[in-house]
């Protein structure tokens, strides 16, 4: 079965060994297709410099997320990583996605209710991004950490 929105099911599903191969590769495909089409959407709004420094500062966190994720599975003596960080990872992601546009429908109400349109603009659509990466990140590795022994 695959997890929408559900991290507690889906982690007892991992301890408990019931997922299957297919399963593990369903997940994988879905997070990578969703986490593409998220990044080349941003990297689409490239229009100066400063976009370009965000958008290397994002693949930089993704690295570092990564990477925290794989050392607090264990490192190179962690069990399953890979499995674990994209069947995680796709449930978060697809949190992360929902509650940031909810943040970024917020952000354009207020801008256009109070006319402060300066406020919904692509430099803080990024770092409103960005911020939601980090936090996807820490919220995958900080369950990947629950799960180290299994």
């Amino acid at each position: 079965m695959i997890y929408l929105w559900k991290i507690k099911e889906l982690k007892q599903d991992i301890k408990e060994n019931k997922l299957t191969t297919k399963d593990y590769l369903i997940y994988r495909v879905f997070f990578i297709s969703l986490y593409l089409f998220l990044f080349f959407s941003a990297i689409s709004q490239i229009y100066n410099s400063w976009n370009s420094a965000m958008i290397l500062i994002q693949v930089c966190v993704s690295g570092g997320g990564i990477y925290y994720a794989y050392s607090l599975n264990g490192g190179a003596s962690g069990v399953n990583f890979y499995n674990k960080f994209f069947s995680l990872g796709w449930v978060f992601l697809l949190r992360s996605v929902f509650f940031m546009s909810i943040g970024m429908l917020n952000l354009y109400t207020m801008s256009y209710m109070f006319s402060i349109e300066t406020l919904f603009s692509i430099k803080n659509s990024i770092i409103i991004g960005l911020l939601f990466e980090i936090l996807l990140y820490w919220r995958i590795a900080k369950h990947m950490e629950t799960l180290k022994s299994s």
